[in-house]
């Protein structure tokens, strides 16, 4: 399955980032780069160790009665805040987009608020950026300092809709987020091609004096800004190397991108919307488990098929994973099966939603902006902002991973179709409808458990206090929910009645250091299939006040909700993907970088950025962990000792197949960006074949079109950048191991687990990841054999 944390799904609002700072790696799905200072605030200090900042208003607590304004103090212990320029239009002060300075009021965002919102708020940027470029000069107060609250209005409203269009998806939503895309395209075009600021910027460095004035943070921002205002296309504009045509053209690019994005995203939602095979007779579903009969019953009844009888259907199978993946790994019928997975990867690859000619417009637009900036190729230009920095480090990686896997993978794919023959009786060679079901029988007949017995060992609410307890544990901090009454009398409100918030404090000094929204169930007809974390809002220290405005997340996933009043289960897929995306959040969360422009997941480099999240995903294995976690959500029972060494083993299980598949997309995915020209006669579907037949053992159906869906690369930030998974793996294996490395140390792991929090998870985007890593592990580069090794491709020294 394809997993970020963002969702497997596309953007809704892709745009060129700002670029007037380091590049963001906030999720793919969202448009903007950095947030800065929008708002200052006063700080009330009810006790000396406990100080946050920036209230927790949805609203200003000056509009709010008194009542209110005391339950927020309660919890933030915070005053209200003040614009930093004039906002005299009554939607600053009427419309839920922008009239918040924390937490948004989302029950009362509707469509209708987007485009007023970013239409009065992008001409009052506009206006206000071009009054300050008169004033600019080479210091960081007249650079960076005027235009933090710019960009962190821009990301404040536009996050919040591009949140809600993921989550609560609408054809009015759809239409008025088209509307606004190219206003935000042009602002942000038009801050990351200033002259003034980028002159201003250039010379900052250059001077001596003030450079050296600068603290080490400040400099890999001013330099990284410097980077990103060149590859949106400032040097056009400038004295002996502008070119006026090729701005034009370079913008023209940008706006159509955006909108080829979109349209990219909307045709994959629609189409895997669209599909529904109904089922009217129970002995088709063979194999199913009860927990998937009761969703699939669920699903039919949602669209207008029977009344939701597990018993007595009919039954609905879908294409939201939730469904699709339990249906492919337990459903005995063949044929169904085949239906299913043809439809799957033929997703928006016909008629009116065909993403071919989306894709083909997409590279070549690419490709000619990779030009423009006098890149060899879009690829090129993508790894230049990278950790691996170049192409050819990315492909030695892949190459290297991929040696080590070739042989494991081909055994492992040798035993299945030799256990389908002898024991299931299967037809073979093997289909890839075939291969999840024979997975999953393969791993019950080795280690005697379904993947559905083991869930009902993990109801979600025992997961949800085992991992916040592993954070307590490992990083020394406390996550708790805020009870229902405490968001009430904060005036706080969610999108959905099943949405959760959490606040996060230091174990120790107990001073809040965070929020986070959780949204974990699936909801198909609304909410987009994956998981992912985003940013609603990013810490910052205010320079006037020394107030510090703590970071909130969103944390979403989609899980099976519960049925019938009983607790969701979690299959452990789902529990890996909510520490997954738990990780991020923490990177984003326990930040301690003052900068917006670099703090939290800020300016960390796309392929170190999935190392906080991948990390995280091997405490969920730990035998001590595993024991607080699985109980049996109807006895309480522990999870026998033998299930537990089935959950544990599980990572390894046929490891060498997944590895290869995940190496398939990332060369795939370079290889169009790097090597490929549309309309040269090779079709998209040409190239995957061509790479199939290296990294595909089990060879894809003719009539094979997932890119069609390959939402990361075509809908999200992850283009020539998908092999980030697999490089950022590297890194949290290794960084996993020097928790190994400590054994029963309790002390030991408990200082290790600090040292990562105050490098990793602390240090954002304000340091060079090289340096990061330095300073946590103690030596440079990383061990490629602790992933062989944790991935069970490599023997134990």
């Amino acid at each position: 399955m394809l997993r970020s944390f963002t969702s497997s799904a596309a953007s809704r609002l892709r745009t060129t980032r700002l670029n007037t700072g380091v590049s963001s790696s906030t999720t793919v799905t969202r448009a903007f780069s950095r947030s800065n200072v929008a708002s200052h605030a006063r700080v009330r200090t009810t006790n000396a160790a406990s100080t946050t900042a920036l209230g927790l208003a949805s609203r200003s607590l000056a509009t709010r009665p008194l009542t209110i304004r005391r339950a927020l103090a309660t919890i933030t212990d915070i005053k209200a805040a003040t614009a930093t320029y004039p906002k005299t239009n009554p939607e600053f002060t009427t419309n839920p987009i922008l009239n918040w300075h924390t937490f948004p009021d989302f029950a009362a965002i509707k469509a209708e608020h987007v485009v007023p919102a970013i239409e009065v708020l992008t001409k009052q940027i506009e206006a206000t950026f071009q009054e300050r470029s008169k004033r600019m000069t080479p210091t960081w107060e007249g650079t960076m300092g005027l235009t933090q609250d710019l960009e962190d209005d821009l990301e404040r409203a536009s996050g919040v809709i591009s949140h809600f269009s993921r989550v609560k998806d609408s054809p009015e939503f759809r239409k008025a987020v088209e509307a606004i895309q190219p206003m935000i395209v042009a602002i942000s075009l038009k801050m990351g091609q200033s002259l003034e600021l980028y002159d201003a910027l250039v010379k900052l460095v250059d001077n001596k004096e003030t450079w050296n004035a600068l603290d080490k943070e400040q400099k890999r921002i001013v330099q990284k800004a410097i980077q990103g205002m060149r590859l949106s296309g400032v040097a056009f504009g400038l004295p002996g190397e502008g070119n006026a045509e090729k701005q034009k053209r370079f913008n023209e690019i940008q706006g159509k991108l955006a909108q080829l994005s979109l349209t990219f995203s909307n045709n994959l939602q629609d189409e895997t919307k669209a599909f529904t095979k109904v089922i009217t007779d129970r002995k088709e579903l063979e194999g199913c488990p009860e927990s998937l009969m009761q969703a699939m019953a669920k699903n039919a009844q949602a669209r207008g098929h029977g009344d939701g009888n597990a018993e007595t259907g009919p039954w609905a199978v879908t294409l939201d994973y939730p469904t699709y993946i339990p249906f492919m790994m337990n459903c005995k019928n063949r044929d169904l099966r085949e239906h299913a997975y043809r439809a799957m990867v033929t997703r928006a690859s016909k008629g009116e939603k065909n993403n071919e000619p989306v894709i083909d417009e997409i590279l070549s637009l690419r490709q000619e902006e990779a030009g423009l900036l006098d890149f060899s190729s879009y690829g090129a230009l993508s790894l230049s902002k990278k950790m691996a920095s170049d192409v050819g480090t990315a492909k030695d990686i892949l190459d290297r991973l991929y040696e080590a896997t070739l042989p494991a993978a081909k055994k492992e794919l040798a035993e299945l179709t030799e256990f389908a023959k002898d024991h299931l009786s299967h037809p073979t060679p093997l289909c890839p409808w075939d291969t999840p079901f024979v997975e999953e029988e393969y791993r019950k007949d080795r280690f005697k458990y379904s993947a559905d017995q083991i869930s009902e060992f993990f109801p979600y609410p025992r997961v949800m206090d085992t991992l916040f307890e592993v954070a307590r544990d490992s990083f020394g901090v406390d996550v708790s929910e805020m009870s229902v009454e405490d968001q009430s009398n904060a005036g706080l409100t969610t999108w959905n009645k099943d949405v959760k918030i959490y606040q996060i404090k230091d174990d120790a000094s107990k001073k809040v250091l965070a929020y986070f929204y959780g949204d974990f169930y699936s909801r198909s007809e609304e909410k987009l299939s994956g998981a992912w974390m985003d940013v609603c809002v990013t810490r910052m220290k205010d320079p006037i006040s020394g107030a510090v405005r703590v970071p909130i997340a969103y944390l979403v996933c989609n899980q099976p909700p519960p049925l019938s009043g009983a607790e969701s289960l979690m299959k452990f897929q789902d529990v890996t993907t909510m520490f997954h995306e738990f990780g991020h959040g923490l990177q984003h969360m326990l930040t301690t970088v003052d900068y917006p422009q670099a703090s939290g997941i800020k300016g960390v480099e796309w392929d170190f950025v999935e190392v906080a999240s991948q990390f995280m995903e091997n405490f969920a294995y730990e035998d001590k962990w595993l024991s607080r976690m699985a109980k049996h959500h109807k006895t309480g029972e522990p999870m026998p000792q033998d299930m537990k060494e089935t959950v544990k083993k599980s990572k390894q299980c046929l490891a060498g197949m997944a590895m290869l598949r995940q190496l398939h997309f990332a060369m795939l995915d370079l290889e169009l960006h790097t090597q490929y020209k549309p309309n040269s006669g090779e079709t998209i579907f040409d190239v995957n074949r061509r790479q199939a037949k290296k990294t595909a053992l089990v060879t894809p159906i003719a009539e094979d079109r997932f890119l069609c869906g390959f939402g990361h690369i075509f809908g999200g930030g992850y283009a020539a950048g998908y092999y980030s998974y697999k490089f950022s793996e590297l890194y949290s294996a290794d960084a996993y191991a020097a928790f190994e490395e400590q054994g029963a140390n309790v002390e030991g792991r408990k200082r290790i687990g600090r040292k990562y929090r105050d490098t990793v998870l602390a240090y954002g985007g304000a340091t060079d990841p090289k340096e990061v890593w330095k300073e946590f592990r103690g030596r440079d580069g990383v061990e490629v054999d602790a992933l062989l090794r944790h991935s069970g491709l490599l023997s134990s020294p």
